[in-house]
């Protein structure tokens, strides 16, 4: 098993939170408990399907320490997980630190690398709540087809 830490619609109460719930359910992962970065990044909500993206710029001005979650997972969910977030390609799992019962842990996270600059200058967050935000459009509530994906990580990623 692999502790990996959420942030954004991953987590409880959040819109695809159902991976994580099925997988509990499944015995694929487990929830270990609350934790936050402990380095300092830049959360914001951005394009026109409002995504979370933890942007791999630690401790630029105003990051914050991110608030999440954190579950143990095994290969399976992983795949489950490197999935939704298109790893590699889209977002990247990296291994980071978080503070989780009140001691530096080592935790997958996904990370956004090579995102367009002008993301910095969006407001950042300590921490995601879809209830809080503009609402999040996933699945079914985006457009299907390679060139619809093709613009919205153009939108996000540069040097696609």
């Amino acid at each position: 098993m692999q502790r990996v830490f959420v942030y954004g619609t991953l987590r409880k109460d959040q819109p695809n939170h159902h991976l994580i719930s099925n997988g509990i359910q499944s015995g694929d992962c487990q929830f270990q408990g609350l934790g936050v970065t402990e380095t300092k990044y830049p959360l914001v909500v951005a394009s026109r399907y409002n995504v979370p993206f933890l942007l791999d710029a630690p401790n630029v001005p105003n990051a914050q320490n991110v608030e999440g979650e954190v579950y143990t997972a095994n290969e399976k969910m992983m795949g489950i997980l490197d999935g939704l977030e298109r790893h590699p390609d889209f977002y990247t799992r990296c291994e980071i630190s978080v503070l989780f019962n009140d001691k530096p842990e080592k935790a997958w996270c996904y990370l956004m690398q090579k995102f367009r600059q002008p993301l910095l200058q969006l407001p950042f967050n300590r921490k995601y709540d879809s209830k809080e935000h503009a609402p999040y459009l996933g699945g079914d509530k985006r457009p299907i087809g390679e060139e619809a994906r093709r613009n919205f990580m153009a939108e996000i990623k540069e040097n696609l």
